[in-house]
């Protein structure tokens, strides 16, 4: 049945990159090149996702395009 298989080759760049992905808060420190990234995923994001959300909060008419209830258009239709 399925299990762990020992007889494959397993290669140790690969190995080691899957370990440094899964530990990458380990090792993860704010300087110059992370700082950007910081802000925008951490601001810049919910902020525009907040400011469209405002802005088109009752332009958008979320009904359907129906003129009549779908009972009445049954009952109509017979």
């Amino acid at each position: 049945m399925g299990g762990h298989n020992d007889n494959l080759l397993k290669d140790p760049a690969i190995e080691e990159w899957i370990w440094m992905r899964q530990n990458t808060y380990r090792y993860f420190k704010i300087n110059r090149r992370t700082a950007p990234a910081l802000l925008m995923m951490g601001l810049a994001v919910p902020a525009a996702t907040l400011y469209f959300a405002f802005a088109t909060q009752d332009k958008v008419d979320l009904k359907p395009k129906v003129k009549t209830e779908w009972a009445q258009a049954y009952a109509e239709s017979k």
